[in-house]
């Protein structure tokens, strides 16, 4: 396993466990191309990064649910994003 593989799993552990600290329910993590990526359920603390500026929308769409918008923000060189339905 390449240095920065481990590097990327040992960042995205750290991030996790803090996230999960705060309450945020993680609900899945995937490495593409060395980068991390985080998927949680929607949390107040969301709101908090998107009104501070921390945090963006980056994608809004439709699925098999309805309306959808995803948000985003980093942490610790980790992408964390989530979903939200859009009503």
């Amino acid at each position: 396993m390449s240095s920065l593989l481990v590097s990327a799993l040992y960042r995205t552990e750290a991030v996790v466990i803090a996230l999960q600290a705060r309450g945020v329910e993680v609900k899945g993590v995937v490495v593409r191309e060395g980068q991390p990526v985080i998927r949680i359920q929607r949390h107040a603390m969301c709101e908090f990064l998107l009104t501070s500026g921390k945090a963006s929308y980056i994608e809004f769409g439709q699925g098999n649910s309805g309306k959808y918008k995803q948000g985003i923000f980093i942490q610790d060189g980790c992408k964390v994003v989530w979903s939200e339905s859009i009503h």
